[in-house]
């Protein structure tokens, strides 16, 4: 790879991630609004407990919501609002196209399933455990390596060609 030379995928929003993460935002807040000016609904300190539970949930879940995928040099960076998740190169073992819904029916052990994307831990019985960074239900690709496994989405197929090449080295 020539220096400084670098590849990039935004993940770009489904339009059932909009839907399920406006829906589930609004509910969210309105639940916690109607908790706070309601006092039928929650008696008490419980109340102002559900409030504080709800209303940061849509800063978090959108905070640890994947924003773009960088292969630079020797690591693949999954770059999100808070945090990036590094996959080193050399522990890549193979990179191969997701079956969409085999990856969709995955159970969810610590994850998010479509509140601004799809990530966290996942399993099925095909890819075992894995981690997931997705924003979109195309374009999916298990990687493998000697650690973990990870599903991602990614709109760049050159980004997947640069990245397949290097670990054929």
């Amino acid at each position: 790879m020539a220096p400084n030379k670098y590849y990039v995928a935004p993940f770009r929003w489904s339009k059932t991630v909009w839907i399920i993460s406006i829906i589930s935002t609004i509910v969210l807040i309105g639940t916690a609004i109607m908790c706070l000016i309601t006092p039928e609904l929650a008696e008490g300190f419980g109340r102002y407990v559900l409030t504080a539970l709800l209303l940061p949930l849509p800063v978090v879940c959108f905070c640890l919501s994947p924003r773009y995928l960088c292969l630079y040099g020797p690591t693949l960076i999954i770059k999100r609002w808070v945090g990036s998740v590094t996959i080193p190169v050399g522990d890549i073992i193979s990179v191969t196209e997701a079956e969409r819904k085999t990856v969709m029916f995955s159970k969810r052990t610590m994850g998010n399933g479509g509140m601004f994307g799809y990530y966290g831990h996942y399993h099925n019985h095909l890819y075992g455990k894995f981690r997931m960074f997705a924003t979109d239900t195309s374009n999916l690709y298990l990687i493998r390596t000697h650690k973990r496994n990870f599903v991602i989405n990614c709109s760049n197929p050159e980004l997947i060609a640069k990245l397949r090449e290097m670990i054929q080295k």
